[in-house]
């Protein structure tokens, strides 16, 4: 008779569940370490992704610390708020609801990283914001450098979240979209038009336009370019994996695990 162990593995710090199984069935320890590393998998991806558009929200505070112009996406929020009782995160939010909706009546895919995107960056703008931890650059050189920092930043921030592919952030779901009913244009042609639209929004709200925004729209791909190049990163090998997919993935591992107990 074979005798059984005790297999023992946390799913999560405060887990203590134990799996007894027998010496001999290598199978059910394989499905046990694979529902444990796919879960782990998925909540250190999110982690990773939530921390990057963190990263990415400091870049964007710095462009906005600036002072000299504002991005397109920024000039429209900035927009709003001058003409709706929000702050910026809020209206940022609100944009980025209105973009999601776009983004689902045009059939693209939705991920866990869309969502995190459209909630957490604009609202971690106001924090660092409320913090007001960064000196204000009062000369122009100043200024532009912080603008400069800014991109890197946000370029840095998309590295670490576009890798983990949970998903595309609303704007650049609407972007694919876009791309894929005018193939005929390069993509860096219906960049350029998409952006040319929401600066027109934001500029009709009175948000402010400068020498920021041209250096936003002329940088920050440029910016992108250098960081992922440093990192060796390609984000087209990415295989981006929608919301469906992840809580699929998340239901056949808690299935695995309850198979395997």
């Amino acid at each position: 008779m074979v005798k059984g162990s005790v297999f023992t593995k946390n799913l999560l710090p405060d887990e203590t569940r134990k799996y007894t199984i027998r010496n001999d069935d290598f199978a059910a320890k394989e499905r046990i370490q694979n529902v444990i590393r796919t879960k782990r998998n998925t909540i250190c991806r999110m982690a990773a992704a939530a921390g990057g558009l963190l990263i990415c929200a400091l870049g964007i505070h710095l462009t906005i610390l600036a002072n000299i112009g504002a991005a397109p996406w920024d000039t429209l929020c900035l927009g709003v708020t001058r003409h709706l009782p929000l702050i910026y995160g809020t209206a940022s939010l609100l944009v980025s609801v209105c973009v999601l909706g776009v983004d689902l009546l045009l059939k693209e895919r939705i991920g866990v990283g869309t969502v995190l995107d459209a909630v957490l960056t604009g609202k971690a703008v106001d924090f660092y914001r409320w913090l007001d931890w960064i000196p204000h650059p009062q000369q122009l050189t100043g200024k532009i450098a912080c603008m400069v920092l800014g991109m890197l930043i946000i370029a840095v921030g998309q590295w670490l979240y576009m890798r983990t592919g949970l998903g595309c952030g609303p704007r650049d779901s609407l972007l694919l979209a876009l791309g894929k009913r005018a193939r005929r244009l390069p993509i860096g042609a219906v960049n350029g038009a998409l952006l040319l639209a929401v600066l027109t929004v934001g500029w009709l709200l009175s948000g402010p336009i400068g020498l920021g925004t041209v250096l936003t729209a002329l940088g920050l791909g440029p910016a992108m370019q250098l960081v992922f190049r440093v990192v060796r990163f390609e984000p087209r090998n990415v295989a981006q994996e929608d919301l469906v997919q992840t809580l699929r993935g998340l239901t056949a591992s808690f299935r695995e695990r309850t198979a395997g107990s």
